[in-house]
């Protein structure tokens, strides 16, 4: 069963990048999930998954630009929509050329971070939420869209 929704499944302002912009998708979707949906295309080289606000986007990409060209053609001119356990899933191309996977020594188990929360409503903020604030604050423009 697939969701319905009105959003468009394509937004095509972006020139054409290897790598694509996946909206979305269901929680938690993995690596592997990506590197299915794209297989048919091309050579999936690199991933980044649960990115964005609700952690529902992911960008694939392509070993060549032909083949993020082929996926995106493909599904805007098929009647089936691209699809992640029977969701619907909207893709269009990445701003970037490629995924850069920062990793710094903050993404190295043992160092911590410290947060202050002060106010009335401080009692509301959940580590979820503290994860998201930092997640999208070290991602920026990913969480933008």
């Amino acid at each position: 069963m697939s969701s319905v929704s009105s959003q468009p499944q394509f937004r095509l302002t972006q020139p054409p990048s290897k790598v694509l912009h996946l909206r979305n998708l269901p929680w938690e979707c993995t690596e592997e999930e990506l590197v299915e949906l794209g297989k048919p295309f091309g050579k999936v080289v690199n991933t980044k998954c649960n990115v964005g606000p609700n952690r529902n986007q992911a960008f694939i990409e392509f070993a060549d630009l032909n083949q993020a060209i082929a996926m995106i053609s493909y599904y805007a001119s098929s009647s089936e929509p691209a699809q992640v356990r029977g969701k619907t899933v909207y893709l269009q191309y990445s701003n970037r050329q490629e995924i850069v996977n920062n990793k710094t020594t903050a993404d190295v188990g043992g160092n911590v971070l410290l947060v202050t929360i002060e106010g009335a409503d401080a009692r509301l903020v959940s580590i979820d939420v503290l994860h998201l604030v930092v997640t999208c604050h070290a991602l920026d423009s990913f969480c933008l869209t």
